[in-house]
């Protein structure tokens, strides 16, 4: 597994946000998160590759959102956000050495965060950034199923839901749609708990300083990493806004 990493630069406090606490945003703070970040990612025995720092573009170190991964295909996304437009240009080399490359094109539009992936079925969060065109082509491109969910609050559908392996899914229901995850082993997190989490093996890594919620994770028999994530919260963000998995 490989999981491409992104170092925030100094412009990243420009990042786009609707968090209460965005002005407060500290640039040296989300260096040192960052650090921290990947050296849980490196404890779960995943390789890094870190890519340079991405002036040009605030939201560059949520590497997730430009592209979503679905082997042998990596989906370049059609972003709504203006500002974020370019920020796939340098994935692309690398994306290419190990999968195929496919460009969804506008009045298709989709963030990556909006695409969650499980064994038999394809989740796609209906969202500010993502829309039914976006859905319905894929619903022609992908060979699994293609389930369109509703997002009510949060940027993303992982901000609320993901899912862990072994049938379990992490979800803050109070923020998206849950029936089409009836199948599913849930793990409720509260209003307030930071409910996106990154599943590698049997390790989650999660944002610290919600203990309630990764005590409820580890009862279901997984190993919870807490990484402090503050200032990525203050844009929206979570821990697998960070990272692109590469199977």
């Amino acid at each position: 597994m490989l999981a491409i990493v992104r170092e925030p630069g100094t412009t990243f406090v420009q990042a786009i946000s609707s968090h209460p606490l965005k002005n407060t945003l500290d640039y040296k703070v989300a260096q040192r998160q960052h650090f921290l970040y990947v050296e849980a990612l490196k404890n779960t025995g995943v390789e890094v590759l870190c890519l340079d720092r991405d002036e040009t573009h605030p939201d560059s170190p949520f590497v997730e959102d430009p592209v979503f991964i679905l082997p042998p295909i990596a989906w370049v996304c059609s972003m709504k956000a203006r500002s974020r437009h370019g920020e796939v240009d340098t994935l692309l080399p690398i994306l290419r050495k190990y999968l195929q490359v496919e460009t969804l094109e506008r009045p298709c539009y989709i963030d990556g965060g909006d695409v969650l992936v499980t064994p038999d079925t394809v989740f796609i969060g209906m969202s500010a950034r993502t829309n039914r065109e976006a859905i319905l082509y894929l619903k022609t491109k992908i060979s699994r199923p293609v389930v369109p969910v509703a997002v009510m609050g949060g940027l993303h559908l992982k901000t609320s839901a993901c899912y862990l392996g072994r049938n379990v899914m992490v979800l803050e229901p109070s923020k998206v749609e849950t029936s089409p995850f009836k199948g599913f082993e849930w793990v409720l997190a509260e209003e307030g708990e930071n409910a996106n989490c990154l599943a590698i093996g049997n390790r989650v890594i999660m944002a610290a300083g919600y203990p309630r919620l990764a005590q409820s994770i580890q009862a279901k028999g997984f190993e919870t990493i807490e990484v402090p994530i503050t200032e990525f919260e203050k844009a929206d963000g979570g821990v697998t806004c960070l990272s692109l998995m590469i199977p």
